[in-house]
Formats: C-alpha cells, structure tokens, sequence
C-alpha cells in the first residue's frame, strides 16, 4: 500500500510539473502567434493555465473508461 501511495504522489509532482511548463509553452506560443500574426488580445498566464487545466480534465474523462476497465479486472 505505501508503494501505491508513493507512485501516486509522484504522478501528481509530474502533473503538476507539466502543467506549469504548459502554462509557459502556450503563453508563450500565444502570444507570439496569436497576438503578432492574427491582431487577437493577448493571453495572461492563469489563462493559459486554466485552459491546461482544461485539457488535462478531458483528457482525464477520456481515460476514465480505461481507468475503470483495469481496476474491474484486477
């Protein structure tokens, strides 16, 4: 059981990570794309994390059949 919960936690810390690099990445990308090219408003740094956010959460649901299937079977 210790091992699982340590397993999670890293999941977690390498969630986390990732979604702070993906703020920065799409931020960036925005607004050197978006804003220079297109003429759209720029994009603030909790935009680009609440839309990481969002991405991880459909991807999240997307999962969750597969997540259901494996732990009905084991």
């Amino acid at each position: 059981m210790a091992q699982q919960s340590k397993r999670h936690g890293k999941t977690f810390g390498i969630a986390f990570f990732a979604l702070l690099v993906w703020g920065v990445i799409a931020l960036w990308s925005w607004n050197t794309f978006a804003v220079e090219l297109l003429g759209l408003p720029e994009m603030a740094y909790r935009h680009a994390i609440a839309f990481g956010i969002l991405v991880l959460s459909a991807g999240a649901l997307l999962a969750m059949p597969l997540w259901i299937s494996r732990a009905g079977s084991t």
